[in-house]
């Protein structure tokens, strides 16, 4: 990228609007930076949010095309997709293929792929899940009677299907906006989903906190 410096700092291509919600609420916290262990960035999901019109196998697909509108106007990409989608040619598959094609034309990105889904980032033994849900406070114990997330586990082993049961059993909230709540209010300090880790590495590198 060359000419004049960009206006903002960097733009979010998601998969979907259930991701989109995820990262406002994230991103909308107050001193949000300081969860996320960097420094501060502009960020207005207005025009720093894309939200891919044909999902997570569009994003593989035309990531760069979609990002282009952005090239001079944002100084960073950040692309975020799930892994498990009709045709999946598989995490690592996604992240080199997405990368050559945006290292042709951005000089700062990051590739997140969410392993399996987005679901992965909602579960926490933590009553914000519940409140942010809008399910029994004893959801935890729900899911290991349903065998949906066997005890001694970190996550459910299929976090969609988790979160599916409580829907249809419990009456868990079907809306997007849930996934805002929970981005609002579930810690992220101890979180170790590999691909929010990733997440909030790039953003500490590009971002470095005040020493």
């Amino acid at each position: 990228m060359t000419g004049q410096p960009p206006d903002r700092d960097v733009v979010f291509l998601v998969a979907d609007a259930a991701m989109e919600q995820m990262l406002r609420g994230f991103l909308d916290r107050p001193h949000f930076h300081r969860s996320l262990g960097c420094g501060q960035f502009t960020f207005d999901p207005s025009v720093d949010v894309i939200v891919a019109p044909t999902k997570d196998p569009g994003v593989y697909g035309t990531a760069r095309q979609l990002l282009s509108p952005f090239e001079r106007s944002h100084g960073r990409a950040v692309v975020m997709l799930d892994v498990a989608w009709d045709g999946s040619p598989g995490p690592k598959a996604i992240h080199e293929h997405i990368s050559r094609s945006l290292g042709q034309v951005w000089n700062e990105f990051a590739v997140v792929v969410i392993e399996p889904e987005l679901e992965a980032w909602v579960w926490q033994d933590n009553p914000h899940v519940a409140q942010a849900l809008k399910c029994p406070s004893e959801f935890r114990k729900i899911l290991a009677v349903s065998g949906h997330w066997p005890e001694g586990d970190l996550k459910p082993p299929d976090p969609k299907e988790a979160l599916e049961h409580l829907r249809r059993k419990h009456r868990a909230d079907r809306s997007n906006a849930a996934f805002r709540r929970l981005a609002e209010k579930i810690s992220v300090r101890h979180c170790q989903d590999p691909a929010f880790n990733e997440l909030c590495r790039h953003l500490g590198t590009w971002f470095p906190r005040a020493a």
